[in-house]
């Protein structure tokens, strides 16, 4: 009975180093394809073109889902991203999906990224098996460094605990104790904020519960939501929950779909957009599929091309669209339609 344990461990190893062989391939496939020009606007600084006065709910906003994901193991099943942070930002993206857990090391508790099961790393290793964890400082330091250069820009930082094994009272301690390095560059409240008040700053976005107490100035815009994990249609697709007593939150993110349904999905969200100065919209456009195994990357493909084929209205608000393998492409196609 031990070998053949050994044996079907071996084999699950083995197929998850095919896979990632074989998504690493695909990957290389999807950076091949050339960028498409939109705008003329450099995408490291296109809020600078927004003005101070607009709500950020009221921006059409490139965002990326699971962004933590670039190096990660097994990628065939969890790779999500083939960029890392700094070219995210870079490319345009001001949405980061922040999934982290608890991780005790030498140097005491701290906030490593995971993707369900699987450890992100801050660089590509073999199969993304070896390398440092990505932590918490790793990323900040990232997101620090591009507003600090950029400093028309803002980045919404959407933090989930992943784990769902965790104490959430220790996430959130842990997390308070990193941000408290650097509260000037945050905005924290939960209050939808104009363009003009967070130029240069992280904003804060919480997905899981201030059991610790916080207060409202502290755990920034309350974006929760429960999980759209059905893989059967809904008549709706957007799920909406209050930030606060009159501030809205709509999500769509049925990341079970397969991808034609996604699609109508996203559509669905796009042509009945609730995105205004009261109210946030995030669209995801990621799904893992409904079979049994998830490729994230196969799916990305699809539904990126069917992304860039989609025509934005004229002065139309889209809210956040959320994308896998993001490239400059998609996110210049996305924020574009602020300036149609």
């Amino acid at each position: 009975m031990k070998k053949l344990m050994k044996s079907g461990l071996a084999l699950a190893l083995a197929a998850a180093m095919v896979f990632s062989f074989s998504s690493g391939a695909m990957a290389e496939e999807l950076d091949e394809e050339p960028a498409e020009t939109e705008s003329e606007f450099e995408a490291t600084d296109w809020m600078a073109n927004v003005p101070d006065d607009m709500f950020l709910s009221s921006v059409t906003i490139p965002g990326t889902h699971d962004s933590a994901t670039a190096y990660i193991f097994p990628s065939f099943f969890l790779q999500c991203q083939s960029l890392g942070f700094k070219d995210q930002l870079e490319s345009g993206y001001r949405y980061l999906d922040i999934r982290v857990a608890l991780d005790e090391t030498e140097d005491g508790t701290k906030l490593k990224f995971i993707h369900n099961f699987g450890t992100c790393k801050t660089k590509k290793s073999f199969l993304n098996l070896f390398g440092d964890t990505l932590y918490l400082e790793d990323v900040l330091s990232d997101v620090y460094a591009f507003l600090d250069e950029h400093p028309t820009e803002t980045v919404i930082f959407c933090v989930k605990a992943e784990n769902g094994d965790d104490d959430v009272s220790k996430v959130e301690s842990e997390f308070f104790k990193v941000l408290d390095q650097n509260t000037s560059k945050w905005y924290t409240k939960n209050e939808i904020p104009t363009v003009g008040d967070v130029r240069g700053k992280v904003v804060l976005a919480t997905r899981f519960k201030d059991v610790n107490n916080e207060g409202e100035n502290r755990t920034g815009l309350h974006f929760s939501w429960s999980e759209q994990n059905n893989k059967e249609a809904v008549a709706d697709t957007q799920k909406v929950t209050m930030i606060t007593d009159t501030n809205q939150l709509w999500v769509q993110d049925r990341y079970k779909y397969g991808v034609d349904m996604k699609w109508d999905a996203v559509v669905e969200s796009f042509e009945n957009c609730q995105a205004s100065d009261e109210t946030f919209s995030l669209n995801f456009l990621s799904t893992s599929g409904s079979g049994k195994v998830g490729h994230p990357k196969k799916y990305a493909r699809i539904l990126n091309k069917q992304l860039m084929e989609y025509q934005f209205k004229p002065q139309t608000c889209y809210g956040v669209v959320i994308v896998d393998f993001a490239k400059e492409k998609e996110a210049r196609h996305i924020f574009s339609a602020n300036f149609k």
